[in-house]
């Protein structure tokens, strides 16, 4: 996939990312006309794209002009491949893009036809798949910055005529879903899903294994703990009553209600069993300054996971880069 080309202004508030020109109301009629049986056959990709690209350019000649991106997948379900272009747009001497424009185009056996504008998400968009017939987004929180932050993520859908919002998520309601799983996983046992959620390798320093084999493992490796000692010193990072408690917590946690505090930060609480609080702090943008460090990462989040009991207690530290979550560390006291 083509990235899209953004300019590296790191505190813009949120740009307009949906332009209404009438030349592009003008081309996008028919768009909504019922899916032919007659349809052609599916092409490649690579095909849909470029016919996808070349009706574009009677919208917009100089689509191409500021980068752009694009989906290729079945919206509509009718047999037939459409694509959703991502592209930049700004003033006719921009060298860089200043904001974002969607344009989705059906296949219809007329060839591409776009939807019409109106239709389009009223948020700085950006792609991430279509699948089962539906087009999944997220919301950037700076629809200039170079390195934007996903804030908001959607799933929109075919109506029979056009594509509307079917589902919507904050940063902690996915935050929450994609726990779901990993609590799952704490609970049976389940080491792969569990280690796949990491990022070898490990500092050692960051994980509580003190007195443990895998500590005397990663002091002969430099103090790393990776991939293969995680596995098989698996209970040494996560004692079953250890998994047991995360299990528990992100169990609670599910549906409680979230709390959102002036700094930004997303809270929820819950009473467990034994007089233990279950916790999670959700904390958006937590290197504001979109330094080019993480490996090159995009962290959207910090996560804290936790559990208090009297004095003592505690947490699993995961970031959500990228739109994964991975476990980074965990912290314990009392």
């Amino acid at each position: 996939m083509r990235k899209t080309l953004m300019p590296s202004l790191l505190m813009l508030a949120l740009a307009a990312c949906q332009s209404g020109d009438k030349a592009a109301a003008a081309a996008q009629t028919g768009a909504t006309a019922t899916p032919s049986p007659a349809a052609a056959a599916p092409s490649d990709p690579k095909q849909t794209a470029e016919r996808a690209f070349a009706a574009l350019r009677k919208i917009d000649p100089q689509f191409e002009r500021l980068g752009y991106s694009e989906l290729v997948g079945d919206i509509d379900q009718d047999g037939q491949d459409d694509v959703a272009v991502l592209y930049g747009t700004g003033t006719p001497d921009a060298t860089m893009a200043a904001m974002q424009k969607l344009v989705v185009l059906m296949t219809r056996p007329g060839g591409p036809q776009a939807l019409p504008q109106s239709d389009m998400p009223d948020f700085c968009p950006q792609l991430d798949k279509i699948e089962a017939g539906k087009l999944y987004l997220h919301q950037i929180d700076i629809c200039s910055a170079a390195r934007p932050k996903a804030t908001d993520y959607y799933v929109y859908k075919w109506n029979g005529k056009t594509i509307v919002q079917a589902e919507h998520q904050t940063m902690p309601q996915r935050v929450l879903a994609d726990l779901k799983p990993l609590g799952v996983a704490f609970r049976a046992r389940d080491k792969k899903v569990v280690l796949d959620a990491m990022t070898f390798p490990l500092e050692a320093s960051n994980w509580p294994v003190y007195d443990t084999e895998l500590e005397k493992a990663a002091k002969a490796a430099g103090g790393k703990i990776d991939r293969a000692m995680a596995e098989k010193y698996y209970t040494d990072l996560f004692p079953n009553d250890r998994a047991d408690l995360y299990a528990d917590a992100i169990g609670d946690l599910q549906g409680r209600p979230l709390k959102t505090d002036s700094s930004g930060s997303t809270s929820s609480s819950s009473p467990g069993k034994d007089g233990i609080t279950y916790g999670l702090v959700v904390q958006p943008d937590p290197d504001e300054d979109r330094e080019e460090s993480n490996d090159n990462r995009i962290v959207d989040a910090r996560v804290d996971l936790g559990m208090a009991e009297g004095d003592g207690g505690q947490n699993l530290v995961l970031l959500l880069i990228e739109g994964q979550l991975k476990i980074v560390a965990m912290n314990t006291a009392g």
